[in-house]
């Protein structure tokens, strides 16, 4: 049995662990870190050169870097020569660069690189090890430039590798041995003991938490970091840099390695808005898998589509497997957005797996409304947005598309209230371009009924058209569906409807509109003749004995009901009849609100 851990480090450092546990997983040891590798430097065992072997492999036509793990961290930046260990760019191993802005600088660092590792020669008793060493003294920079490989792979990392040998060098075991050795010797890194932050525990605190994060949209190529300082404001009793928020050494490297891998990883991660949002369970569970299905709503396969369907309509119904309910399982969602060489955490939400699949069944339940297609992927987070956001670009669109879509996916996470201004900005599209659709009524209709629930009101709002809805604000939508669709049927292939002119005012000002547009019904019923002319005029009847009377202003939320009332209507015009009656009449999926 496990417990939800509620802090995020933690929680990452317990994913690293899992994975190393998992022979599968292939994740990065302690003083290790995995690095997309170019090229390889081939020599002979005399320490000449044999090749220049390019690394890269094909995915979509394109030419991408091997993940190799490699001793040590992420690439260190800065201004300062800063040499890897049997790893590095061209410029550090071969003292070559492409169109070279600072020759001399590239002969220091490839200096650097050749001394640091001369300087081990007598320490690592190992073939392979003294063959590099061998190639480093006799290597000249100027060769470099004539090998037409280098060129291609360009300032991609490189390794070492024996010729006819199956390993590269730094995988020998002598040269592991002796990087573990210093691992536990200690370093720079382990100057400073204290007590971590993620285990309580008095050990070697970690300077910097490396490696540095990737992955994140809009953030820095090089990484960034969560756990960071670069100034004296933000330091206290007389601590530096990430001491102020002591981690273990390795501990700081296991939070960073998990993260990496989660972002690495395209079924653990979605774009929502400006963040980038991961998500994983203590323990393999199924959910891990449906979980990206669900959120990210640009799938077109039709079988997933289904998968997803069907899914959800189990999860509705109680009728999901004990792995997907496992009350033991804990299930986290990370949201992270770019901050320079920072990373904003935009929402750290914790529960177990049956919890979120419930928030995320009750959020489509919420949705379920009559005209959907089952061709169509779930409505989530970005569906919604753009319904609720006008068109356009520029940055401030993009920051209210951004923050909109960080407060819904909490919502919609957390099983909290919509954000109020998806209502409003759905009603505001709506007034603008008197469209009325599938997406709109069913946003509509979940942000009132579950809002009401949670406020503690009794709404309700069915899937389908409710004859007896007792909002005067939900039968004058259906009146005014009612008075279009006369208009429809006396002037038959009309370009524009009174929809197109009156449909804003009447939803926000009845009493201003309304008036006029019953005496323009009069004058269109007389157009119609027979059992048409009844039933229309029947239908405006009923609808009128529900309406006391017309208001001046309807209010926000009520103005989504007039909308939604609109749209039953007109989808109950076009639901195939039987016996009489509308197909969708008996439908009466119900999803009244309680008080909490």
């Amino acid at each position: 049995m496990s417990s939800v851990k509620t802090s995020l480090l933690p929680a990452l450092v317990d994913y690293y662990q899992r994975l190393e546990a998992d022979p599968d997983a292939d994740v990065a040891p302690f003083g290790f870190s995995r690095q997309k590798i170019a090229f390889g430097v081939v020599i002979e065992p005399d320490g000449s050169l044999h090749a220049i072997q390019d690394l890269r492999r094909t995915d979509s036509g394109r030419d991408v870097p091997t993940s190799m793990i490699v001793p040590g961290q992420s690439k260190a930046s800065g201004s300062g020569i800063n040499p890897c260990f049997l790893w590095d760019n061209p410029a550090y191993m071969l003292g070559y660069r492409r169109e070279d802005p600072k020759p001399e600088r590239t002969r220091q660092s490839f200096e650097a690189f050749r001394d640091q590792h001369l300087a081990l020669r007598r320490e690592i008793d190992d073939p392979a090890f003294a063959a590099v060493c061998r190639f480093l003294e006799k290597w000249k920079a100027e060769d470099a430039a004539r090998i037409e490989a280098l060129a291609q792979v360009g300032a991609g990392f490189g390794v070492f590798r024996l010729r006819n040998a199956r390993s590269y060098v730094h995988e020998c075991r002598p040269v592991l041995e002796y990087w573990r050795k210093q691992l536990t010797a200690g370093g720079s890194e382990a100057e400073l003991v204290g007590m971590s932050l993620v285990t309580g525990q008095i050990e070697p605190l970690a300077r910097l938490h490396e490696p540095k994060i990737k992955g994140v949209a809009g953030s820095q190529s090089s990484g960034a970091v969560i756990v960071g300082f670069n100034d004296d404001a933000y330091e206290s009793y007389g601590k530096t840099q990430s001491y102020n928020a002591p981690v273990g050494v390795q501990d700081a490297f296991r939070y960073t390695t998990a993260l990496n891998r989660l972002l690495a990883e395209s079924a653990r991660r979605v774009r929502i808005g400006d963040a980038t949002v991961v998500f994983w369970s203590d323990r393999k569970t199924e959910a891990e898998d449906w979980f990206l299905n669900i959120l990210d709503e640009s799938a077109e396969d039709r079988a997933t589509v289904e998968r997803v369907g069907a899914f959800l309509r189990a999860a509705r119904q109680g009728r999901l497997t004990e792995d997907l309910r496992d009350p033991s399982a804990a299930f986290y969602v990370l949201g992270l957005s770019p901050n320079v060489s920072r990373l904003n955490v935009r929402f750290w939400l914790v529960g177990t797996v049956g919890e979120f699949v419930d928030r995320l069944a009750q959020h489509i339940a919420d949705l379920e409304m009559i005209g959907s297609r089952d061709d169509r992927p779930p409505l989530m987070i970005r569906g919604l947005v753009s319904e609720a956001m006008p068109e356009g670009t520029g940055p401030s669109r993009e920051r209210q598309v951004a923050q909109m879509a960080g407060e819904l996916a909490r919502a919609v996470l957390v099983g909290s209230a919509y954000p109020q201004v998806l209502l409003a900005g759905i009603v505001r599209r709506v007034r603008a371009d008197q469209q009325m659709n599938h997406r709109r009524a069913a946003a509509l209709k979940a942000c009132i009924v579950r809002n009401a629930r949670l406020a503690g009101r009794n709404v309700e709002i069915l899937m389908s058209l409710n004859k007896d809805h007792p909002d005067s604000a939900y039968q004058m939508g259906r009146l005014f569906a009612a008075i279009e669709k006369t208009q429809e049927e006396a002037l038959p292939g009309l370009n524009k409807t009174v929809r197109n002119g009156y449909f804003g005012t009447a939803s926000a000002t009845p009493a201003t509109v309304f008036p006029r547009l019953i005496r323009l019904h009069q004058h269109h019923i007389e157009k119609l003749e027979g059992g048409m002319k009844v039933v229309r005029e029947r239908l405006v009847q009923e609808i009128c004995s529900r309406i006391d009377r017309f208001p001046a202003h309807l209010a926000l939320e009520r103005q989504g009901v007039f909308h939604i009332g609109y749209y039953h209507q007109r989808q109950d015009f076009f639901t195939s009849r039987k016996d009489g009656q509308a197909a969708d009449d008996g439908q009466r999926h119900q999803t009244q609100e309680r008080p909490t």
